[in-house]
C-alpha cells in the first residue's frame, strides 16, 4: 500500500512541478477503463486514484494547488486511449501528466507526449527500456517494469525447486496475452531460459480470452512444471477455471500481478484456491490511508449509503414476506369458495 500510495502521491507531485506558472489547480486527463472485459483492472485503479486525489484536495491540494480531472472512456483500446489523450490534453489550461494504465496506450503516446511536453507515468507496466531517461525524457515508470517481474519470477520457481540451477531440464509455458503487454517480458523470459538451461514453451491467448479450451490442451499434452499466467481482464478468470477443468495443479501456477485482484479470482471459485501471484503493493484495506478515504472521503455519506442499503433489503425483504402472505390468502380463499360450491352454499 505504501508503494501504491507513495506511486499516487508521485502523480500528484509530477502534475503540480510540471507546471511552468503558479497555478491554484492542475489537470489530469484520466483515460480510464470501467467497462468491457477489463473493467475489473480499470474501475479499480482510477477508482481508487480518484479517490486519493479527492483525499488529497481535502487536506488542501499539493503545496496548496489542487487536482482536477477528467475521465474518458478508452476500453483499454489503444486507438480509442490516444483519441481520449488528444481530447483532454488542452482542456483546463492543459494536461499536466497523464497515465493510461494500458501498454498499449502508453506505446501510442511515447512520441506524443515527448512532443507536446507532457510527463507520462506507467505504474508497473509499460516498456522497461522506457526506464533509460536519456531516451524516453517524458515517460516515468513507477514502482517497477515487466522486466523485473519476469526476472523476479524466475527466481520464485527457482527457490521453489531449491534454487535457480535446478531450473535446467525444466519446462515452463508462458500463457500471456497476445498484445504488447504479453510480448513485453519475453526478452527477460528467453534470457534466463538460456542462462539456466530450462525450455520455454510460448502459448499466445488472443485478447479478450474468454475461452481457452485449446491452449490448456496445450499445456496438458506439454506437461509443464510451470505456467506462468501473464494474463488480464476476463482472460484471468477463464485461465483459473479452465487450468482446473484440465486438472492442471494450481500449485504450479504462477500468475503476473495483473492477474489476481479479487474481481479476477472470486468468480474462479474454488479453481483460485492455491493460486500464487506476483504483486508490487500490500493488499487490504487496514492502512491510514485507507481508513482516510473512508472516513473524509465517503464520510457519512458512506454510513448513509450502507444504511440505505440495508432499509432496502429489508424493504424488499417485507414486500416479499407481505407478498407471499397475500397469495396465501387468496389461495385459502379460493379454497373455501371451492368448497361451498361443493356444498352447494
Amino acid at each position: 500500500m505504501n508503494t501504491m500510495k507513495s506511486a499516487l502521491l508521485g502523480v500528484a507531485l509530477l502534475a503540480a512541478a510540471s507546471a511552468v506558472h503558479a497555478q491554484s489547480e492542475q489537470f489530469i486527463p484520466v483515460l480510464s477503463y470501467r467497462v468491457g472485459p477489463y473493467a475489473a483492472g480499470g474501475s479499480g485503479y482510477y477508482g481508487g486514484a480518484i479517490d486519493y486525489w479527492t483525499l488529497t484536495n481535502l487536506s488542501g491540494g499539493v503545496n496548496g494547488v489542487k487536482i482536477k480531472w477528467e475521465e474518458c472512456e478508452t476500453e483499454y483500446n489503444a486507438s480509442k486511449g490516444v483519441e481520449c489523450y488528444e481530447r483532454l490534453k488542452k482542456k483546463n489550461g492543459g494536461a499536466t501528466t497523464v497515465e493510461p494504465l494500458s501498454t498499449g496506450i502508453a506505446y501510442g503516446l511515447f512520441d506524443r507526449v515527448a512532443s507536446d511536453k507532457i510527463p507520462m507515468t506507467t505504474f508497473g507496466y509499460g516498456l522497461a527500456s522506457s526506464a533509460e531517461g536519456r531516451v524516453y525524457d517524458w515517460v516515468f515508470p513507477l514502482g517497477t517494469t515487466y522486466w523485473d517481474q519476469m526476472a523476479a519470477m524466475i527466481a520464485y520457481l527457482g527457490q521453489k525447486e531449491g534454487g535457480v540451477d535446478k531450473l535446467k531440464g525444466k519446462k515452463i509455458a508462458f500463457l500471456y496475452h497476445d498484445s504488447a503487454y504479453g510480448k513485453e517480458p519475453i526478452p527477460v523470459l528467453d534470457a534466463s531460459a538460456a542462462k539456466y538451461g530450462f525450455d520455454v514453451l510460448k502459448i499466445p491467448v488472443t485478447p479478450p480470452g474468454q475461452t481457452m479450451e485449446s491452449q490448456w490442451l496445450q499445456i496438458r499434452q506439454a506437461k509443464p512444471d510451470f505456467v506462468i499466467v501473464w494474463t488480464y481482464g476476463v482472460m484471468s478468470t477463464v485461465a483459473l477455471k479452465t487450468a482446473a477443468k484440465m486438472g492442471y495443479p494450481k500449485d504450479k501456477l504462477l500468475g503476473v500481478w495483473w492477474a489476481a485482484s479479487e474481481e479476477d479470482v472470486i468468480p474462479a471459485g474454488d479453481a483460485a484456491k492455491g493460486y500464487v501471484s506476483a504483486s508490487f503493493t500490500a493488499s487490504g484495506t487496514n492502512f491510514p490511508v485507507m481508513q482516510d478515504i473512508k472516513t473524509k472521503v465517503y464520510g457519512r455519506s458512506f454510513a448513509a449509503r450502507q444504511c440505505l442499503v440495508h432499509a432496502r433489503s429489508r424493504l424488499r425483504h417485507d414486500r416479499r414476506r407481505g407478498a407471499a402472505r397475500r397469495a396465501s390468502e387468496v389461495r385459502q380463499g379460493q379454497g373455501d369458495d371451492a368448497r361451498a360450491t361443493a356444498l352447494g352454499l
